[in-house]
């Protein structure tokens, strides 16, 4: 009895212990409003790969896309708007995430150049050492950068 009072409070430390994500939207610097579906696609395409990864569960959560739309909805945050940035944050720190995933895209000579970063909740700064930047590919192929993408942004998770 004992032995097993200590493994269920073993199990529920490390739930504890996980690292709660957010994948926020992506942000499109380039202004044009018919990209704007990327925004989401890329952030879903990204929650996938990290649901996908080994350490899900073990060193870190990915927050559902329906809580994190329901966050946003509530504060009515739409990446595209100038007041996202500051406001972002308050959504975040609403579903307990110690961590937020988000970036930019912006299409450069006919092709996408992506960058995405975690970022501490705390302190809202990027990890520099863990970040998948200039990440370049046709729009149309954007989307075989993200195993890339997440290779290189969960160290950043733990």
């Amino acid at each position: 009895m004992v032995r097993l009072m200590g493994m269920i409070a073993i199990g529920f430390a490390s739930v504890l212990a996980q690292v709660r994500v957010a994948v926020l939207p992506i942000k499109n610097l380039d202004g044009n409003m018919q990209l704007l579906t990327y925004s989401y696609a890329i952030a879903d395409s990204l929650r996938a790969h990290l649901f996908a990864h080994p350490e899900h569960g073990r060193q870190f959560v990915v927050i559902p896309a329906d809580s994190m739309e329901q966050a946003l909805a509530e504060f009515n945050l739409d990446p595209n708007s100038p007041q996202f940035e500051s406001d972002i944050w308050r959504a975040v720190a609403k579903l307990n995430c110690s961590r937020a995933i988000t970036g930019s895209f912006e299409i450069t000579g006919g092709r996408m150049v992506l960058n995405l970063y975690a970022y501490d909740v705390t302190t809202k700064l990027a990890d520099q050492t863990h970040a998948a930047r200039n990440l370049f590919k046709a729009p149309e192929h954007i989307f075989d950068v993200i195993p890339l993408a997440v290779k290189k942004l969960v160290p950043a998770l733990k």
